[in-house]
């Protein structure tokens, strides 16, 4: 025998998941702003050393990484203020029926192990293939394992992103960027 919901406690149900939603995104940007402040205060201050001679702001080795820590902390800022103002968290009927869960938890999973997969392919290319080109394949895959919604954007950024940051490292900060046996970039 089923039982039919009435429209009163599905209304109520979804009011409550949409509290609970935002309460956990509140909290979760809460963490992402202290984690980005720590990273701020403590990480790079006691554990990337810079030199005092550094010939320009932008090739000290902590520039960077301030900058992805205050990235951070602004995201943070942002998800927090868009909760507070109460933006509504899109979710389709099935979710709030709590139907078809199992599917999207199994696609999660797999999504999930395709990118350990990848990482790990990552690391066994980049000595024979080089920093570049292991990139491009790996956001190229990427792209394809979070189903991009442009891949022709996608496509463009990992054949120029790669190259764009390999010609500021190498002939700008004057890094070596580790050459693959088959392709070597000037």
């Amino acid at each position: 025998m089923q039982t039919e919901r009435s429209p009163l406690k599905l209304s109520y149900q979804r009011v409550a998941s949409h509290m609970n939603l935002n309460n956990k995104d509140i909290w979760l940007g809460i963490g992402i702003i202290a984690f980005g402040v720590m990273l701020l205060t403590v990480a790079i201050p006691d554990h990337v050393s810079s030199p005092s001679n550094v010939r320009a702001l932008v090739l000290a080795p902590t520039f960077w990484p301030t900058i992805v820590a205050y990235m951070i902390v602004a995201l943070g800022v942002v998800l927090v203020a868009s909760r507070l103002i109460d933006r509504p968290v899109s979710a389709s009927d099935e979710t709030w029926n709590g139907d078809g869960i199992g599917d999207e938890l199994i696609h999660g999973w797999a999504r999930l192990l395709a990118m350990a997969v990848l990482m790990v392919g990552l690391v066994v290319a980049t000595p024979i293939l080089g920093m570049v080109l292991a990139s491009m394949i790996t956001f190229a895959a990427f792209s394809v394992i979070v189903f991009s919604p442009r891949p022709v954007t996608s496509l463009v950024v990992a054949v120029v992103l790669p190259l764009l940051l390999y010609a500021f490292f190498s002939h700008v900060a004057g890094v070596a960027v580790p050459q693959g046996r088959f392709l070597t970039l000037p």
